[in-house]
């Protein structure tokens, strides 16, 4: 299966001289991810000319991927806290999950929306 963006596309192509959210190998697997996740909507592989809508939609989503597992990983569950009443609130997975599916479905539309890559009728 094809990755459709890799390191240096992200960095030169995406990023445009921002700093980079994912270093390297990171960025390999994030990105292995998303493309798996575009595929997913798409239902196909594109192994030959990837359109360049593809790649970067594949960076934004490689760098949602790893901040939420950074958050995940960091907040364990935490959704909120505060420090003078001491109160804090959890947010259940489903609910996380949930909305990790919205914000994908959003970055997808964003950059596939309109090039046929999402039509699935009768052609």
């Amino acid at each position: 299966m094809t990755t459709y963006a890799d390191y240096s596309f992200y960095v030169t192509e995406y990023l445009k001289g921002r700093e980079a959210a994912v270093q390297g190998a990171d960025f390999d697997y994030f990105a292995a991810d998303a493309s798996q996740l575009i595929r997913t909507y798409i239902g196909t592989d594109i192994e030959v000319d990837v359109p360049e809508c593809v790649k970067m939609c594949c960076c934004e989503l490689a760098e949602m991927l790893f901040k939420n597992e950074q958050l995940s990983a960091n907040s364990e569950g935490l959704s909120s806290e505060s420090v003078q009443g001491w109160s804090r609130s959890y947010e259940s997975s489903e609910a996380r999950q949930s909305l990790m599916d919205s914000r994908t479905r959003n970055v997808i539309y964003k950059w596939l929306s309109g090039t046929g890559l999402l039509y699935r009728g009768i052609g």
